[in-house]
């Protein structure tokens, strides 16, 4: 009887499993619907250990050309690029040029006295207080401004929103700041050491930081979704800025990224490790940060993550570095949050 009841339980346990399983591919394919068609698309891919067990793409990159989402479509990753300027920062850091305690004022001598406060850990963990830049621009720009003029901005200011360190407050500001850090260190431009330091060792050949006239292979163009009307917003005034999300790249070269960081091939894992843990509080959120990675744990299970909206485009990266595995949804359209929806699902879908 106890036999039984235990091939009872296994039965049931199995088929428990299956219908769960079939439940989540179809919240998954109900989301995909969206997609379809000639609306903007859609690529994804689910990686785990190394394997690409799930990847696929739906609508399209291009309307006016009908041109169809790929696996090589290169999306602008927005806020998403903020792994690779953390990244390229803790390169530096790895090689003994420059700290987490080093601050703005020793690297720039000309950088306002209120510099003294801010290191590069609070630039990397938003706890800089630096002011947003996006509230600092003149409303009557004709051009996208640069992260040269955001640094300016800075420049120009004489105080921070609170005293650096002591709040946690998401900052774009920072992220461009931390470029041009990387240029008077490195001796190259951010678009320059990304190219030679990540994209070329990572084999991410199609790969780039955005530039005005930069020519894009299979590049996405950005759209909005409005009334069930598809409208072109593929720039902005703040489209340009390169360190808080102008990278382009593909779901084929996020898949050569995600080797590199599992790999440690960029950095030592002991700064990768790092990277992925907690290094300020949000009270306003689940979700903490460590550099360029959003952190949060149910006690036993640390996740990380980074979304990305601009202009144009909803991206999410979502993974669990224990199982080495990683969801990457790369979009063409505006305020989609369906983009993260279909990555929290493709997460519960393949954990353990």
């Amino acid at each position: 009887m106890a036999l039984f009841n235990k091939i009872l339980f296994l039965i049931i346990l199995t088929l428990s499993l299956s219908i769960h399983s079939q439940n989540k591919s179809k919240n998954i394919s109900s989301f995909l619907e969206n997609y379809h068609n000639n609306n903007p698309g859609i690529s994804y891919a689910v990686i785990k250990n190394g394997k690409v067990l799930e990847k696929n793409n739906f609508g399209l990159a291009n309307i006016e050309k009908g041109s169809k989402a790929k696996i090589k479509t290169n999306y602008r990753l927005a806020s998403v690029t903020k792994q690779f300027t953390a990244l390229a920062i803790l390169m530096l850091i790895d090689e003994n040029k420059i700290s987490f305690d080093t601050v703005l004022t020793e690297i720039f001598n000309n950088f306002p006295e209120y510099g003294k406060d801010i290191t590069i850990h609070r630039l990397l963990s938003h706890t800089s207080g630096l002011l947003d830049y996006e509230n600092l621009m003149s409303d009557d720009r004709k051009d996208p401004i640069l992260d040269t003029e955001v640094f300016e901005l800075m420049k120009q200011q004489d105080s921070t929103k609170f005293i650096p360190g002591t709040q946690y407050n998401y900052s774009n500001s920072a992220y461009a700041v931390l470029t041009q850090i990387i240029k008077k260190i490195s001796g190259k431009s951010y678009k320059e050491f990304l190219e030679n330091k990540i994209f070329k060792p990572s084999k991410m050949k199609n790969s780039i930081v955005y530039t005005k006239d930069s020519k894009i292979k299979n590049r996405a163009l950005g759209y909005t979704i409005t009334n069930d009307s598809i409208i072109f917003s593929d720039q902005s005034m703040t489209s340009s800025v390169q360190g808080d999300g102008g990278i382009y790249t593909s779901i084929k070269d996020y898949i050569k990224w995600n080797q590199a960081l599992e790999n440690n091939k960029l950095i030592s894992p002991k700064l990768q490790e790092q990277a992925y843990s907690i290094q300020s509080i949000n009270p306003k959120s689940e979700w903490d940060y460590g550099y360029g990675w959003r952190i949060k744990s149910d006690g036993v299970t640390k996740i990380v993550s980074h979304s990305g909206h601009t202009s144009g485009f909803t991206n999410y990266v979502i993974k669990i570095p224990e199982e080495k595995l990683t969801i990457i949804i790369l979009t063409n359209r505006y305020g989609d949050d369906t983009a993260i929806e279909i990555g929290d699902s493709l997460l519960e879908k393949y954990k353990k």
